[in-house]
């Protein structure tokens, strides 16, 4: 077994050439997430049409449905069907959910090599994804739904990089919080990448928009992203300020705001902390979690 902390530059260069192999060599989006965003494309495409394709996938359809008749949408009356649902979102915002599920496959599996039992991924994934739509609806950003997206989609890499953990460094791992060393720095010093590259290579496999692209890339330092830094620095602080139950956010480890995203959602540490409590109350209320 390799020491991360004996590693030259060539043993470093064979893990990351393993590592992006596995990636060229993950299976594509599904044929009917496809048929979806083609027909978004079709001029003259109707909702009908539309919400005929999606309702070929289930659990898409009921994606689509709960987020149609989400708090957040503030509309009256719940919508049953998913053509008032494809209408109620609008194509850009099928579009983002539709992508967002697509890649969302295997985050409830666990991740033993970052001590992430099964569902851990996945409900801080989902939470991440809702506390980055209300900070983007906060703060008036123009696209919320992107949020939601960053938000669910930010740790993807963990998914490749679990694999290499489990086989030959679970040790190092383990050992993070001792060696006194963050998540991003050990994994950087053992594959010399991290989940946030990696996932952002996933989502340019999937030919994901560029802005969901660099806000997965760039969610832990969102002051690197360019023109998307306002949502990676959304999705930096949802990311560290998501209501996860005690044992949970134990399993996660630490997690703070960057303080470059203060100055470029241009608010102050007590003006995101007042966000937060209302957050939480929100989340106690129709979630059952805080923190």
């Amino acid at each position: 077994m390799e020491s991360p902390q004996t590693d030259d530059a060539l043993v470093i260069e064979r893990r990351v050439k393993k590592i992006l192999r596995s990636i060229e060599l993950m299976r594509p989006i599904p044929m009917v997430i496809t048929r979806i965003l083609r027909s978004l494309d079709e001029p003259g495409s109707s909702a009908g049409y539309v919400s005929e394709i999606i309702g070929l996938d289930q659990a898409l359809a009921a994606n689509v449905l709960q987020a149609a008749n989400s708090a957040f949408l503030g509309y009256g009356p719940s919508c049953a069907t998913l053509k008032e649902a494809v209408m109620r979102l609008g194509y850009k915002r099928i579009r983002t959910l539709v992508l967002a599920v697509a890649a969302s496959s295997g985050m409830d599996s666990s991740l033993a090599g970052y001590n992430l039992a099964a569902g851990d991924m996945w409900a801080h994934s989902v939470a991440t994804a809702v506390a980055a739509q209300w900070f983007a609806r906060a703060i008036n950003y123009s696209e919320p739904e992107e949020a939601y997206a960053a938000g669910l989609l930010h740790d993807i890499g963990k998914i490749v990089l679990n694999k290499f953990i489990e086989e030959d460094y679970r040790w190092v791992f383990n050992n993070q919080k001792k060696i006194n060393t963050t998540l991003i720095e050990t994994e950087r010093k053992t594959f010399g990448v991290d989940h946030s590259y990696i996932g952002s290579l996933m989502a340019q496999k999937w030919t994901f928009p560029m802005v969901l692209i660099n806000a997965i890339q760039f969610h832990h330092n969102p002051g690197t992203a360019g023109d998307h830094k306002a949502l990676a620095a959304i999705t930096n602080v949802a990311n560290a300020l998501t209501p996860v139950d005690p044992e949970t956010l134990s399993r996660l480890g630490p997690r703070q705001v960057d303080d470059v995203s203060y100055s470029i959602l241009r608010i102050t540490p007590d003006q995101l902390m007042a966000m937060n409590n209302q957050m939480v109350t929100y989340y106690k209320m129709n979630f059952g979690v805080g923190r």
